[in-house]
């Protein structure tokens, strides 16, 4: 390593910082570090030139002030081919830096865990690493910087090698100065949060940033002619991320995979107490059911419509055991995807001698997303941004407005019955409706232009399943019209939000045919 002859090391995280010293150590280079990194290396019997012995000025500030000094940023800022540069170097008795290793204080470690600590906080807020890490990326020509221990290994190895060129020289600073950004963003986002503001500008900032992560390139999009992407993004998920998901068979997800797959999860995680099983087509829900076990919650979903259920995704919120797996082989069924927190060691197997192809996906860690979380939806120039859709995440203050015994408490299947159908239209692509019976979906009526038309339709699918079940629906009825339609299908019970101008009507109908209606305040479009 004889082209770097000095290095400076300042490192708030330190794993791995004394091999990879030594081993620069050993080669020759001269090392300058900074407070408890020089503290950590001298302790290792590495020898280290303290940064106050090379700038003449002890560390001021409790440490605020070390490395921001001439003899530091000089000989890190001076071109080598610049023979200006270089002369005022000799001038000034400096010798220049070739290697930077630094890390910045763990300033959102300190958000997170001690969130109402300000002052604590402001003491995060790294000054000289960043002037350091900054400087040595602008002069990538002749200083490498390195700012992630992940680094170490593979810098070693290409120096030894000789590779060190232009490119990677470009790589890592670019790679710096990333790492720049990001740390200045969640400074920026901790302090656009404080103070008083209204809802609207604590949720909406002036600029919005998507901190991002390349996780793969998939083969292609939706269609075969798109290419396309899975980014990883950790300011945009509270909860559960599918991509935390461990992958036990079959090949590699496609970008419809994941995108149904994040359908299912978000449909299934909307159950908690009951073993639940959501069937879900093109991020349609196809089949939906809770019950007492899981292969029971699967037949009564499966059933719910088998012939759109042929290449779908199951997704459960309990272990699959042999006995749902037994069930989910068994028929002319096809299965794409299985999504669930857990599998036992007899239903991978069998499932995988069922379909060789299957894609086991195995998430234990299954959290709702919590309602300042965010989706995003690509417009021309720009995105919409809006909360997710958490609403009711129960039906403890249901109001009925229609129907007969308004005075009596609802029964609790009705009431399990009643939610499954919410939930469902919550997650079917609007204009939206559900008929539930037997605590199973028994047809659904989706993205219709009409409301009217999703209810023929749900019933259509529903072909007499749904008789004394119940119905909702994702918005209000603007009409009485869907009404009548319900009565006709023989539904019991209607569950809607409200809010219509004609609600008076709508409840007169449900009123005149026997049909019981409650409000819950809560719209649920899906586009």
């Amino acid at each position: 390593m004889s082209n770097i002859k000095r290095a400076l090391i300042s490192v708030a995280e330190k794993d791995g910082i004394v091999e990879f010293s030594k081993k620069l150590s050993e080669d020759g280079v001269e090392i300058v570090a900074t407070g408890g990194t020089a503290d950590k290396l001298k302790s290792e019997n590495i020898e280290v030139i303290g940064i106050s012995d090379l700038t003449g000025y002890p560390e001021l500030l409790a440490g605020r002030v070390k490395t921001l000094h001439p003899a530091v940023m000089a000989g890190i800022l001076a071109r080598r081919s610049n023979e200006k540069d270089i002369e005022e170097l000799k001038d000034n008795d400096i010798e220049p830096i070739d290697l930077i290793v630094c890390n910045l204080y763990p300033f959102e470690d300190k958000v997170e865990n001690n969130p109402d600590d300000h002052s604590g906080i402001l003491e995060e807020i790294d000054i000289g690493g960043q002037t350091l890490i900054r400087s040595a990326a602008k002069n990538y020509q002749d200083v490498l910087v390195l700012t992630d221990p992940e680094q170490y290994d593979a810098f070693i190895d290409t120096y030894t090698e000789g590779n060190i060129d232009k490119d990677y020289r470009l790589e890592l600073a670019g790679k710096a100065f990333k790492y720049i950004a990001d740390y200045d963003n969640l400074i920026s986002e901790y302090f656009s949060k404080q103070g008083d503001k209204s809802d609207a500008e604590a949720t909406f900032k002036a600029s919005f940033e998507i901190k991002a992560e390349l996780d793969r390139v998939l083969k292609y999009g939706e269609n075969p002619h798109q290419k396309a992407a899975v980014y990883k993004s950790k300011n945009l998920l509270s909860g559960t991320s599918l991509l935390a998901a461990r992958q036990l068979n079959g090949a590699e997800l496609s970008y419809n995979n994941i995108n149904d797959s994040q359908a299912a999860l978000d449909l299934i995680l909307e159950f908690k107490e009951n073993a639940a099983t959501a069937i879900i087509k093109h991020t349609n829900p196809c089949g939906l059911a809770i019950a007492h076990s899981p292969v029971v919650a699967f037949r009564k979903a499966y059933a719910g419509d088998p012939q759109s259920a042929y290449g779908s995704i199951v997704a459960f919120n309990r272990e699959v055991g042999g006995s749902v797996a037994r069930e989910m082989i068994g028929g002319r069924k096809y299965i794409e995807i299985i999504l669930a927190p857990s599998y036992t060691d007899e239903a991978v197997e069998a499932l995988v001698d069922r379909w060789s192809d299957i894609k086991l996906l195995e998430l234990d860690d299954m959290r709702i997303a919590e309602k300042n979380d965010y989706e995003i939806k690509s417009i021309s120039g720009g995105f919409l941004l809006q909360e997710k859709d958490i609403g009711i995440d129960d039906l403890a203050d249901l109001k009925q407005v229609a129907g007969p015994y308004k005075d009596k408490e609802i029964k609790e299947k009705e009431l399990k019955e009643l939610y499954l159908a919410t939930m469902a239209a919550k997650h079917v692509k609007s204009n939206a409706i559900a008929l539930a019976r037997g605590e199973a979906i028994v047809g659904i009526g989706a993205g219709q232009m009409s409301r009217v038309d999703a209810v023929r339709l749900a019933g259509k699918k529903a072909a007499g399943r749904q008789f004394g079940g119940v119905l909702a629906s994702d918005a209000f009825f603007p009409y009485p019209d869907a009404i009548e339609i319900a009565a006709e299908n023989n539904i019991k019970s209607i569950i809607q939000p409200g809010g219509s101008i004609r609600d008076e009507d709508v409840i007169k109908a449900c009123d005149d045919n026997g049909i019981k209606m409650y409000f819950t305040g809560y719209r649920h479009f899906k586009h």
